[in-house]
């Protein structure tokens, strides 16, 4: 008996110290007030001009959305960042400074061929490693498109082989 109350003990001391969260809890936090902000959007014309089937009514996911950061964040945590606080939806793979987004709002890579995709700009310029690469400066603009033609539709043509 005493093995028994012991394991139950041991049992209740672990999932004490465990934080498990409803969607509503973790969607609600938000970040802590920083000096330093970014601003945010996410837009899918070129998603909606291609599917012209009306799946998609509004390009605008999020309209320049701000966003404070710590120093050495950076495009990825203010992407994930603004989307979280805004609810919306989105996938990615990799880490460190290999991260890729596979989709936000439910539209991925490849729902309107084999040339679309999610790529981002930085104040307008399109740099040419992955968003967890870049760090973040103060009053950075970051604009994230859906192409549908390997960029050349949101102006960043490629250039490569």
């Amino acid at each position: 008996m005493k093995k028994l109350s012991a394991l139950i003990l041991i049992i209740v001391l672990l999932f004490a110290g465990c934080s498990v969260k409803s969607a509503e809890d973790y969607y609600g936090e938000t970040q802590k007030p920083s000096d330093k902000k970014v601003t945010v959007s996410v837009n899918c014309r070129t998603a909606v001009e291609y599917l012209k089937d009306g799946e998609r009514v509004n390009p605008d996911i999020l309209k320049d959305y701000e966003v404070g950061f710590k120093n050495g964040e950076t495009v990825f945590d203010a992407l994930k960042t603004a989307l979280k606080e805004n609810r919306i939806q989105f996938d990615y793979n990799g880490s460190g400074d290999s991260v890729y987004i596979r989709g936000i709002d439910y539209l991925y890579e490849f729902d309107c061929g084999d040339t679309s995709g999610w790529e981002f700009s930085v104040n307008g310029k399109f740099p040419s490693v992955g968003c967890s690469a870049v760090k973040l400066n103060d009053g950075d603009k970051i604009s994230w498109l859906y192409t549908c033609d390997l960029g050349a539709d949101i102006g960043n043509k490629y250039k490569g082989n």
